[in-house]
Parts: C-alpha cells; sequence; structure tokens
C-alpha cells in the first residue's frame, strides 16, 4: 500500500513530459489550457527536473496575460522568465529549455525587450536537434519550428527531412 501512495504521490508532483507538452502547445491560445498547466507544474520545485521548472516558468509568463494591470502583467512575465534565465543558466545545453525560452520570446510582446536570444537559441536548436535520442522530443520541437516565425522556409524543411 505505501508503494502504491509513493507511486500516485510522485505522479501527482511531477506530471509527464506528454502531459505538459500538449498542454504548453494549447496554453498560448487558451486561457483554460494555460491555467492547467499552471496547476501542474505549481508544485514543481525551482531544484526539479530541469524541463519541468522551465515549462512551469514558461506558464507563469503565460500566467501574465490574465493579470489585470500592465504592471501586474510585467511583474508575472519577469517572474516567469527570471525563473527560465535561472535553469537555463544551470543547464545550458538542455535543447527543450532552449525551444521553451525561444517560443516565449517569439511571443512576448516588444515593449517587454524579452527577444535578445532568438537567434541564439535558433541555432542551438538547429544545431543539437538531430543528436537528440527521444522521438517524442524530437517531434515536439519538429511541430514547434514549422509553425515558428523565427524559422525561413528552407530552415523549416531540414526540421521536417530529419
Amino acid at each position: 500500500m505505501k508503494i502504491v501512495s509513493l507511486f500516485l504521490l510522485a505522479l501527482l508532483v511531477n506530471p509527464s513530459l506528454t502531459e505538459i507538452r500538449a498542454l504548453y502547445v494549447n496554453a498560448a491560445n487558451s486561457s483554460v489550457a494555460a491555467n492547467t498547466l499552471f496547476e501542474r507544474l505549481e508544485e514543481v520545485k525551482e531544484t526539479g527536473p530541469a524541463v519541468l521548472v522551465g515549462y512551469k516558468a514558461a506558464a507563469i509568463t503565460l500566467q501574465a496575460k490574465q493579470q489585470k494591470g500592465a504592471k501586474q502583467k510585467k511583474e508575472k512575465f519577469k517572474e516567469g522568465v527570471d525563473l527560465l534565465e535561472k535553469v537555463l543558466m544551470a543547464h545550458p545545453n538542455e535543447i527543450e529549455l532552449r525551444l521553451i525560452r525561444l517560443s516565449i520570446q517569439e511571443n512576448a510582446p516588444k515593449l517587454l525587450k524579452y527577444h535578445d536570444e532568438i537567434e541564439i537559441d535558433k541555432q542551438f536548436i538547429s544545431t543539437h536537434f538531430s543528436s537528440q535520442k527521444s522521438k517524442a522530443l524530437k517531434d515536439h520541437i519538429r511541430g514547434y519550428v514549422l509553425q515558428s516565425d523565427s524559422f525561413s522556409s528552407q530552415e523549416k524543411a531540414l526540421f521536417s527531412e530529419r
């Protein structure tokens, strides 16, 4: 019984990447998905799995859209960005964290001035994509790249061929 309880607790604390990725894809256009993503990641600690921390940071930035005033929106966005940058400093070679940052930067309003790393992340993703072993991760990256405005049609073709 204790083993079953520990297993269920682990599932509640660390949601599956498959679930989180799916929620993240939908969260940009759905406040329901954004709220669900945030709720699923709320218990993830800063010292938790890097990718989950990255998605938590992204979920916080998405929560900024739902804040009332401009100041609150900016503060919530900055909270998410600060967390993401912190986890990226600790794990600079994690391609999924680069993808998360790229997606946030591409969609951040210009006035927030969070666009400086787009080319760096785009290059990192392009360079390291083929070395990824996880088909699920490659499919997730490919899905983002193919709809992204940062990648040219020639660059997108390289991802669809791999």
